[in-house]
């Protein structure tokens, strides 16, 4: 699937509203001044803890926090918090190609096999279409928040994932449904179907929070 076609999917969505909802503790003052000092502690750990989990207004399912070993290989999407721990064997083997997706004038991230890439094969007779050995697109779906279940109705459910969402935009992965490699080069077509096999090893993360 390219650029266009993104495009397309994405046009016909019809515009929801976001309501939201903010909850404020009252707290009690306590009398006794031995409780204080417990009471202001508590409080202390309650606000990292809901600093932690609701910075960037993430909607998660089955969050776990954890830490990403220096030597994993991944990819960090610095404008929208996301990284991305890709198989180990993917490293060196893989381009990120940053582009712009024209319906809400965002960044979009392609992610190709290096060596179909690099080869720059032109697709038949054409001197513009070029084999990109496209494995995915990780880009912004809607400019509002989207929960799982409303991706689930949307029009890219069945070739796309639902990864996250934030107040005023939703974002997704999107994989490749065209053939993006040259099919008479064996090389090619065997590294891009074993890179392709194992997309399901990737995971998740924002803000160290691990989407399953």
């Amino acid at each position: 699937m390219n650029k266009k076609q993104l495009s397309e999917h994405i046009g016909n969505m019809d515009d929801r509203l976001v309501q939201q909802a903010e909850i404020i503790p009252n707290y009690a003052v306590l009398r006794r001044h031995k409780r204080i000092r417990q009471f202001l502690t508590a409080v202390a750990a309650l606000v990292l803890m809901v600093s932690s989990f609701s910075a960037g207004a993430i909607a998660f399912a089955h969050e776990i926090i954890i830490e990403v070993p220096i030597e994993q290989e991944k990819v960090v999407l610095e404008e929208i918090g996301l990284t991305l721990i890709l198989p180990d064997s993917w490293k060196g083997r893989y381009e990120v190609i940053k582009d712009t997706f024209v319906p809400y004038n965002s960044t979009m991230w392609e992610f190709c096999v290096k060596s179909i890439y690099d080869a720059q094969i032109p697709i038949g007779e054409s001197d513009e279409l070029l084999y990109r050995g496209t494995l995915f697109y990780i880009f912004q779906y809607a400019d509002y928040c989207m929960s799982a279940e409303e991706f689930e109705q949307s029009g890219i459910a069945g070739i796309g994932r639902y990864l996250f969402a934030t107040e005023n935009a939703t974002y997704a992965i999107m994989y490749a449904t065209d053939v993006e490699f040259d099919p008479e080069n064996s090389d090619h077509m065997d590294e891009w179907n074993a890179m392709e096999q194992s997309e399901k090893e990737i995971q998740f993360l924002i803000d160290n929070i691990l989407k399953d």
